[in-house]
Order: C-alpha cells, then structure tokens, then sequence
C-alpha cells in the first residue's frame, strides 16, 4: 500500500535536479530493456495503421512516401512496415528490447534494426535520414530536450520531424501520476465503496493536476518530469503509467523553432482529431 503520492515534477533542464533525473533515467531505461511484457501489451494498436481515420498515422504515412532514408525511434515491433512492406527497404528503426530487436530483424530482413543502449545517443551518423517520426514516445523520456536534440543530428538537410504524443501539460492531465492510495481510478474506487479515496482522487485529478500545469505552463519550455511514474509499482498494464515527461506542445514548438525549424500546419481534420483526444501532433521541417 503507497501511503505517499506527492506531484514531484521537476524540470529537466534544471541542472539542480540532474541526479534525480539521471538516475530515472536508468530505471526507465531497465524497464523498457527488460520488460517482455510491455511490447506485446502496446501492439493491440499496430491496426490503426490501416485505419484511414486515424488521421496522423496516415500523414506519417503521406511523409513516408517523400523520404528516401526513414527512422522510426521507438520502433516497438514495427507494425507500420506490416501493413506497408514497400517501406521495408529506407527503414530503420531503434528500440531498447534486445529481444524485439532480434526478432524484427528475423521477420523484415530488408530493413535496418538497431537497439537502443543510449536513450539520447543511438549511435547513427549525422544527417542520415530524410524522416525521423516518433509515435506515443517522447512522453515517455527523461531528457526530452536531449531526444530532441538527436532527433535534429539525425535529420537530413530539410529532412522532417514528426511527433505524436499526449498533450498532457495543455490539457492538466497525467496517466502516470497516483491520485490514489491502491493505484485504483475514482470509478473503481466507488464500485469498491471507498468514496471518500474516491473523492480524494477526483481531487487530484480534477483539481490539483490541472493548477500544478497551469502553473508550469508560465514557466515555458522547462521539459517538466514526473519522478514517482507508476509503472514501477503497478502491476497490471495502463496506458501511460509510464509516461514520464508531461507533454506541452507549446512547449516543443519553442524549442523546436529557437534550432531553426519551421512547423507544419495541420490540416483541420487533423486539428479536430488530435483536439478530442487530447493529443500533441506536430511536424518540423529542417532549414
């Protein structure tokens, strides 16, 4: 039983918090390597590549088409090149997963695999890629100014960014934060009868999470870390219990435009796609 469940963010860039972070980082890192489980968990979504309304997974696919070299970061088992093998031959993609590294190769030989052993240096040559694209990863780094930062060495030329993610900061909300003392959500809190823990993680998530981000939403960009993920001490599978960096994309974008980058626009079926569920989609072209 968790008796202690503080809102401990932190920013990244604040060298004050440089152990703290650092040593996340290595846990995070140890989870992803050695946690079989978690590969197969997240691969129920690998059909929304062929879903033709899920819109940013389809402009992913519009960009594939224009690059010659692609890199997909966090490449989990690759299921984009499942449903499209043409893309199989200018594709190479990194994980931490020995295993699914290993086995990616085995089922598409032609493309390039590698494992991840740096989570900000992947040990790629500069400028080697016309499209670096993350799908649901950024959220879960440490240092995401230094993943930015290796995304951008690894670009090409007029190469091109692209990040999906949760919009955790915009909308004051975050999977990876307890609200409760059994981990349980309000809803199952009140189908077990404890109410009043109940309300308590209402309060959370209604009320302190959302004034704890229009609070660090003055203080742009700061990269704010969660340092208490539960993923450590949950034990069933979440979506985002290990989400980590509490996702702005205001915050990106400054980033991303003060290292000479110009932003896509959206089109608008992308604006309300990503609006109603809360998402964070965003391209970068490279000058």
């Amino acid at each position: 039983m968790i008796k202690k469940y503080d809102i401990e963010w932190v920013s990244s860039i604040d060298a004050s918090n440089k152990e703290k972070l650092e040593a996340l980082s290595n846990r995070m890192r140890n989870f992803y390597a050695t946690n079989s489980s978690y590969y197969a968990d997240i691969a129920d979504s690998e059909s929304l590549w062929i879903d033709e309304n899920y819109f940013p997974l389809q402009e992913i696919l519009n960009n594939t088409q224009k690059a010659s070299n692609i890199l997909e970061i966090g490449c989990g088992q690759s299921p984009i090149l499942k449903f499209y093998p043409d893309l199989k031959s200018k594709y190479t993609g990194i994980d931490f997963s020995n295993y699914i590294i290993s086995d990616n190769k085995k089922r598409f030989p032609e493309a390039e695999f590698y494992q991840i052993l740096d989570p900000y240096n992947y040990s790629l040559v500069s400028g080697s890629f016309d499209l670096v694209f993350s799908i649901f990863v950024i959220e879960h780094t440490v240092f995401p100014q230094k993943f930015l930062e290796e995304c951008i060495r690894l670009l090409k030329p007029n190469g091109r960014l692209i990040i999906l993610a949760p919009s955790y900061l915009d909308y004051g909300t975050l999977a990876s934060q307890q609200t409760s003392p059994d981990l349980s959500s309000g809803r199952e809190l009140i189908k077990k009868g404890k109410f009043f823990s109940a309300l308590r993680a209402g309060f959370y998530s209604k009320v302190l999470i959302p004034i704890k981000s229009r609070s660090l939403k003055k203080h742009l960009p700061g990269f704010y870390i969660n340092l208490n993920p539960i993923c450590f001490i949950i034990n069933q599978f979440r979506p985002d219990v290990d989400a980590v960096y509490i996702v702005s994309e205001k915050e990106i974008e400054l980033y991303m435009k003060s290292r000479g980058f110009q932003k896509k626009k959206n089109s608008q079926k992308i604006k309300n796609f990503i609006t109603n569920r809360r998402l964070c989609f965003q391209i970068y072209k490279k000058g």
